[in-house]
C-alpha cells in the first residue's frame, strides 16, 4: 500500500457515499451468497449492522497512513475473535467488499482502482489478523462469560450493572467493553467500565437507555441476577492523565459519569493525587442516578471539588450545558490543566471545540477517538430513500444535523440525549447542592 493507493481509494469511496445504504446492503448480499456459512456470524436483525459497518469503513479509509491506524487494527481484529471469525473469512469480506464499491462505480471503476482497494485490504486484514494472532498466543480468552450479581435501574433511564466475569477480565480507568445478552444473539454494543479493575474481579457498567435500542433496553428491564451476559476483551484509549498531571477537570454527562468515575478511582488512589474538579452533566436533578458516590468521594477527599449541572423547571433541554459551557469559558486560564471528558457524541464535540477555542491545548484534552455512532432509521425501501434521502452525517460527520433533531447513539455507555450546548450569559449559572459539606458545589 502506498500513497496513491491510499487517494484511489478514498476518491472511489468519496464517489459512493451517497449511495452507502445501497452498497452495504449489496456487500452483504454477495457475501451471504458467495459464503452461507458466515452468516451466523451475524445478528438476525441486520438493519443497524449495515450503517455500523460502512461507518466503520469510512473511519479506517480517513486514517489510512495515519500512525495509530495499525495499533487500531490490531485491536479490532483481537475484538473480532468473539465472533468465532478465522483468516479464511478476511479473505471472503475483502471479496465482497471489493465487488460491492465496483458494482456501484461503473462509471469510474478500472483496474489500477481495483488493484489498489485490494492492496489496502490486504494491509488492513494483515493487521486485524496480527491483532488476532497475538492475543491468541497470549492465551486471552475469545471473550468473556460474566454472571450479573446486582442490577438496578434508576428512575426508569439509568441501569447500574455489576457482573463477575469467568476468568480474570484485564482493563485499565477510561476503557469499555462490548456485551452481548442471550435474548440478543449476535448483537454486542460497547459500554464503559466504572469502578476499580482490582475491586474483587467485579465489574460495574452504566448502560443509558437509548429510544429503540435493541440491547440498551433488554440490559435495562430483562437483566436481572444469575443471568449470563458475553465480554469481549476491553478496548478505548482514553485513559486517565499520567501520574505528575497537577490538575484535572473531569467532564461528564449523562452515563458517561461510567468512565469518569472509573478515571476519578484512579486518580485518587496517586499520591499525592492532583487537584481535582468534577463537572457533571445530566437532564435533571434526578437524574444524578449515581450521585451517592460521588457525595461519599466529596466527603472523603478535599481535594475534590464538584459541579452539578441539570435542567430546572421550565428549563430547555439544553439550559445545563450552556450554563456549563458559560462557566467553562470564563476559566481563561488553563496552563498545566488537564480536561477529561465522556458523554453523548455531539456533547463531547462542541464542548471540545469550545475548551480549545478558550485556549486548551489539544493535547491537554482527553476522550475517546471512536468515532460516532449511526443513526438508526430502520429498514426502508429504494423507493422511500429516493424520495426520502436520509441525512448522511454518520458517513461525514463534517456534515452537520441540528441537534436536537439527532437521538441518543447507542454508543459508548449509551448516554442520554440531555445536552445539546449552546453559549450562555456568564451570570446563568445554576448549582445542585444537595449536600454543601461535602465539597464545593
Amino acid at each position: 500500500m502506498n500513497d496513491d493507493d491510499i487517494d484511489l481509494v478514498r476518491a472511489s469511496l468519496e464517489r459512493v457515499r451517497r449511495r452507502a445504504s445501497h452498497v452495504v446492503r449489496y456487500f452483504y448480499s454477495h457475501l451471504f451468497t458467495h459464503h452461507p456459512q458466515l452468516r451466523k456470524l451475524f445478528p438476525a436483525a441486520m438493519d443497524d449492522q449495515y450503517e455500523r459497518l460502512f461507518a466503520a469503513l469510512v473511519h479506517v479509509v480517513d486514517h489510512l497512513g495515519h500512525p495509530g491506524l495499525c495499533a487500531h487494527l490490531a485491536q479490532l481484529g483481537r475484538d473480532h475473535r468473539k465472533f468465532g471469525i478465522c483468516d479464511d473469512d478476511y479473505g471472503a469480506v475483502g471479496e465482497s467488499l471489493v465487488a460491492a464499491v465496483r458494482y456501484h462505480s461503473t462509471q469510474s471503476w478500472d483496474a489500477r482502482t481495483e488493484a489498489a482497494w485490494l492492496r489496502v485490504y490486504a494491509s488492513t486484514a494483515e493487521a486485524m489478523t496480527g491483532g488476532a494472532h497475538n492475543s491468541l498466543a497470549a492465551s486471552e480468552p475469545a471473550s468473556w462469560e460474566a454472571t450479573v450479581v446486582s442490577h438496578r435501574l434508576h428512575g426508569g433511564h439509568t441501569a447500574v450493572i455489576h457482573a463477575v466475569p469467568s476468568a480474570r477480565y484485564p482493563w485499565r480507568p477510561g476503557q469499555y467493553a462490548t456485551i452481548e445478552h442471550p435474548d440478543l444473539p449476535g448483537v454486542w454494543r460497547p459500554y464503559s467500565l466504572a469502578g476499580r479493575p482490582d475491586s474483587d474481579g467485579v465489574l460495574e457498567f452504566h448502560i443509558g437507555r437509548v429510544p429503540r435500542g435493541r440491547l440498551s433496553n433488554v440490559l435495562c428491564d430483562h437483566t436481572e441476577p444469575g443471568h449470563l451476559l458475553r465480554l469481549g476483551a476491553a478496548s478505548g484509549s482514553a485513559l486517565a492523565p499520567p501520574p505528575g498531571t497537577p490538575a484535572v477537570t473531569l467532564i461528564a454527562a449523562g452515563s458517561g459519569w461510567a468512565p469518569v468515575k472509573a478515571v476519578l478511582d484512579e486518580l485518587l488512589a496517586r499520591k499525592p493525587a492532583p487537584r481535582i474538579r468534577i463537572d457533571v452533566v445530566a437532564r435533571g436533578e434526578a437524574d444524578f442516578y449515581d450521585g451517592g458516590s460521588l457525595v461519599g468521594l466529596l466527603r472523603a477527599h478535599p481535594c475534590l471539588s464538584a459541579y452539578w449541572w441539570y435542567e430546572e423547571r421550565g428549563e430547555g433541554r439544553i439550559r445545563a450545558a450552556e450554563r456549563l459551557h458559560s462557566n467553562l469559558s470564563a476559566r481563561r486560564e488553563w496552563t498545566g490543566e488537564t480536561v477529561y471528558l465522556c458523554g453523548p457524541v455531539m456533547f463531547v464535540q462542541e464542548t471540545a471545540e469550545l475548551l480549545h477555542e478558550c485556549g486548551l491545548p489539544a493535547e491537554s484534552l482527553i476522550r475517546d477517538p471512536l468515532p460516532p455512532s449511526v443513526r438508526q432509521r430502520g429498514h426502508v425501501s429504494h423507493a422511500e430513500q429516493f424520495l426520502d434521502p436520509r441525512p448522511v452525517n454518520w458517513i461525514d460527520p463534517d456534515a452537520r444535523t441540528r441537534p436536537l433533531d439527532l437521538p441518543a447513539p447507542e454508543s459508548q455507555s449509551e448516554p442520554q440525549p440531555e445536552a445539546q450546548p449552546q453559549p450562555a450569559p456568564p451570570d446563568s449559572g445554576s448549582w445542585f447542592e444537595p449536600h454543601r459539606a461535602a465539597g464545593r458545589v
